[in-house]
């Protein structure tokens, strides 16, 4: 076995993969012992998506430079960053790389400069730095090493072995400096990551054969019993953890921390002065999204409910089925159901939104109506369904995630693509074959058998009937939305417009959409909808109903009305602004109804 003497670039990079293998392999632990700066149950998940999105971007590229691979990795950590710990663990690679600039292969003294540097670039990202944290941990950890070398220790194996000892004490030390730590009888959840990071780098840098070194490591999943340290927390002041990536030149990251610090708590500011991750815990994702773009073209916008995670985390829901779905399934804001919903996005020209984050539906509407650009919808990415599911495998037995139709979106796919990425848990992509209010319906039914214990295959044996007994029908108001998207020829408008007609667009069998009736004329919309629907209902059957409309809120509640008033076998029914990705299409003033038998 070849003993390391020196680090080049390719050698840094075999470590680091190990260390983050290693990070992977433990995030279930990570997420159970998950309780500051939120007890939401993510810290591992987080890290190891921010880790791995360093393996996903270094696979096909590696520098022999030294300082040209961390530059690298630095990029594709500040890419991939996600959470509290996530977002501090990038801004460390990112002091790696600024201390590492103009070496050509490591040896310990530089290394040693290299992780002071993180460790300092880690504090100064922070608002408010708090000790107990894995920034206490990285403190101590590179003051051992500086004091190490300042005593002429130049061995690698002995540099880090003595290092890590120093960091094992430190995260053992981190319940005695945070109350919620010793409350909960843990350590810090983000820095035992470090630490199992460092674990696995040294086990490489001690044990590694470099010619022999495999990098798909084998991973597995941990059972952990944190059922000890099961503790009652409330849920914080601010609801979403939320993130997004800023481009520009000369990015000031003091000016952008006086601007956000009094809308939330955990502001964390890492990366350079051309690339920049924001994060932070707020109530109104929309306003720092507003606020960033400022400073640059914002992306990657993200927005976690923390509340739900915090529910997820204590177990004070269902630990049987997850169920997922996207934001193309319109929901009311007010269902107690454990839906997790991964949003679609869009952009008008070059500025980008989250659907039902980043706009509200007033907002979105009018610009809708005034901006000459119309907006392009995208699917979530195999990554933002990923991220999802690594979260969820840790809280509940399984997965069931449902959406909208593949005739209609890649969202499908892509959700497809992620669950091919787990091990050990068991996931079922349905396609919903529906979409907005008439998904909705389906999504809510399945969430209602799983809060109701059901199993994954019983839920997974009723969906097919569920979604059978689910139509959805959309009377557009104006057809120019459904035109500019692409979705309707403009000769049908124009015959359309001169007949006085208005098509009823439906999902077939396949979930594509297509004409199902016409209704005459745009006036009087919600009688002519009504009557449209009751005629679609079997006087003997009950119902789940789901109105939603497009900004026309008097029209959506005198269609409720008369919905109810012409059937005598309402089991519920709902009213709710329509989101954008059906919005995009139908345009303001157009209504949908989701009928469902019971």
């Amino acid at each position: 076995m070849n003993k390391i003497t020196y680090l080049d670039g390719m050698r840094l990079h075999r470590a680091l993969v190990a260390g983050i293998n290693n990070v992977i392999s433990n995030q279930e632990y990570l997420n159970k012992i998950n309780v500051f700066p939120v007890p939401d149950g993510d810290t591992g998940t987080n890290m190891a998506f921010t880790l791995t999105s360093i393996l996903d971007s270094t696979q096909k590229k590696v520098y022999p430079r030294v300082d040209d691979m961390l530059a690298h990795i630095a990029d594709a950590a500040l890419d991939g960053a996600r959470g509290n710990s996530g977002v501090i663990l990038a801004q460390f690679f990112q002091g790696l790389s600024d201390g590492s600039a103009g070496v050509d292969k490591m040896n310990p003294e530089s290394l040693s400069k290299a992780i002071q540097f993180g460790a300092e670039y880690a504090r100064e990202a922070l608002a408010e730095p708090k000790e107990g944290t894995i920034l206490t941990v990285l403190t101590d950890f590179s003051n051992r090493l500086i004091e190490l070398i300042n005593n002429q220790t130049h061995d690698f194996e002995h540099l880090l072995e003595q290092g890590i000892e120093e960091a094992e004490k430190s995260l053992e030390n981190t319940p005695n400096l945070l109350a919620v730590l010793k409350k909960a009888g843990v350590v810090d959840a983000g820095a035992k990551g470090f630490v199992d990071l460092l674990h696995g780098i040294f086990n490489f840098i001690k044990n590694g054969d470099i010619k022999g070194f495999k990098a798909d490591i084998e991973t597995q999943r941990i059972t952990v019993d944190m059922k000890k340290n099961e503790i009652t927390f409330e849920n914080s002041e601010f609801r979403f953890c939320t993130e997004c990536l800023i481009n520009g030149e000369n990015i000031e990251h003091k000016k952008i921390r006086e601007s956000l610090q009094e809308s939330g708590d955990s502001l964390v500011i890492a990366g350079s002065k051309k690339k920049t991750k924001v994060h932070i815990h707020v109530n109104e994702p929309a306003e720092v999204f507003k606020i960033c773009s400022d400073f640059g073209k914002i992306t990657g916008e993200k927005a976690d409910d923390m509340w739900q995670q915090q529910e997820d985390a204590q177990g004070h829901k269902s630990q049987g089925v997850a169920i997922v779905t996207d934001s193309g399934a319109d929901i009311p804001d007010d269902i107690d159901l454990d839906i997790h919903t991964v949003p679609v996005r869009y952009n008008f020209g070059d500025i980008g939104y989250v659907d039902k984050l980043s706009q509200t539906p007033e907002e979105f509407y009018q610009e809708l109506a005034t901006n000459p650009k119309h907006p392009q919808t995208s699917q979530p990415t195999p990554g933002d369904f990923r991220r999802q599911y690594q979260y969820l495998q840790t809280h509940y037995d399984s997965i069931i995630s449902i959406h909208i139709p593949h005739e209609l979106s890649g969202t499908y796919q892509s959700a497809l693509n992620a669950s091919k990425r787990l091990e050990k848990v068991e996931i079922n992509i349905v396609d919903g074959l529906s979409a907005s209010v008439g998904l909705g319906l389906i999504v809510m039914e399945a969430a209602r058998l799983a809060q109701a214990g059901k199993t994954y295959d019983e839920i997974s044996t009723a969906l097919p009937e569920i979604i059978s007994q689910s139509n959805v029908y959309l009377v557009l108001k104006d057809l120019s939305y459904i035109v500019k998207g692409g979705r309707l020829p403009g000769w049908v408008k124009k015959v359309a417009d001169f007949f006085h007609i208005r098509p009823v667009l439906s999902t077939k069998e396949n979930g594509s959409m297509g004409a199902s009736g016409i209704v005459r004329g745009t006036s009087n919309l919600p009688e002519k909808t009504s009557k449209f629907i009751l005629d679609k209902m079997d006087a003997d059957k009950s119902y789940n109903i789901s109105i939603g409309h497009c900004n026309t809120l008097a029209d959506g509640e005198k269609l409720m009305e008369l919905i109810q008033q012409g059937h005598n076998g309402i089991n519920s029914i709902y009213l709710m602004n329509i989101g954008c990705a059906l919005g995009v299409h139908a345009g303001p003033g157009s209504l949908a109804v989701g009928i469902q038998s019971v």
